[in-house]
């Protein structure tokens, strides 16, 4: 719990680690389209002394880890190394590698099982002065059979998991509801089932009317990767009250950014950038700050 009276969230998205490639921006599999491989290891080791430096109430990371089957060697001591506290999602890369050691190496094996995955979470944020959030880390590849879809790049909300989102985002007492995930519900339409986006504008439209179901009414942000943004986030009003947030991926060219949130005590939610790039310099810029 934080006592400054508003919010601070570190998140990171996309790292696409490859170790064959880390450091070495000459090798002919270094860079793809805007995929700077090679300065990957880099910038996450940089988001994680940010972090540490500044201690945010919540560090996240949306996923794509790993640029496919590879060890987490290199990711996980840095993951370890961050003092603040922390969730983490998965994206469609990191499945190449398996769900179940996945969710071992990434959650743990006592992690519980929440409508069909260990990564799917719930949980309060609060600050000083009133300030507080629900946050909710939502797997978006589970299918229907409950298994995971590796190989896919299309997110989902299957019958379970929406239930839980729906007893979650209608009972929580909190007036703003973050909502973290690999894939973007506006984002490309190639990369999320049509319907399941549907049902999702028109659950966070029913908790933002409130009522005796869903109480008081809340503002929703949706944020997400999958789809490389840069050098900023794009950001979209769905609905009066559900702002859909594609965050800027850190793999995406030689200085990225870690996208800062804040949830103000008057309720607004800002976005700013702090900039991570290869060589590791020796501190962090940061570039602007967003209303």
């Amino acid at each position: 719990m934080s006592g400054s009276g508003k919010l601070t969230i570190h998140w990171t998205t996309d790292l696409h680690i490859r170790d064959q490639v880390t450091g070495l921006p000459g090798h002919p599999e270094a860079v793809f389209a805007e995929r700077h491989y090679y300065g990957s290891l880099d910038k996450w080791r940089q988001a994680v002394d940010i972090a540490n430096r500044e201690m945010p109430d919540l560090f996240v990371c949306t996923g794509d880890i790993v640029d496919g089957k590879q060890s987490l060697a290199s990711f996980l001591p840095l993951w370890e190394r961050v003092r603040s506290p922390k969730a983490i999602m998965i994206g469609n890369h990191d499945l190449d590698n398996g769900y179940d050691l996945l969710a071992d190496q990434l959650r743990g094996p006592a992690a519980p099982v929440v409508a069909g995955s260990r990564f799917n979470r719930s949980f309060a944020l609060t600050a000083g002065h009133g300030v507080s959030a629900r946050v909710l880390l939502l797997d978006t590849y589970v299918g229907e059979d409950g298994e995971h879809r590796a190989g896919s790049c299309l997110g989902t909300i299957e019958r379970e998991a929406f239930a839980w989102l729906e007893q979650e985002m209608s009972g929580c007492p909190e007036p703003v509801i973050f909502v973290f995930a690999h894939n973007g519900i506006g984002g490309p339409e190639a990369y999320f089932d049509q319907e399941h986006v549907r049902q999702f504008v028109r659950l966070a439209e029913n908790v933002g009317t409130g009522g005796p179901e869903s109480g008081p009414a809340k503002d929703v942000y949706y944020f997400a990767g999958h789809h490389h943004v840069h050098p900023a986030a794009e950001i979209r009003r769905m609905t009066p009250n559900l702002t859909f947030v594609n965050g800027v991926a850190m793999v995406a060219e030689r200085q990225s950014y870690v996208n800062a949130i804040t949830l103000e005590a008057d309720g607004a939610v800002r976005l700013r950038y702090l900039e991570v790039g290869y060589p590791y310099p020796e501190s962090p810029i940061e570039r602007s700050v967003l209303p």
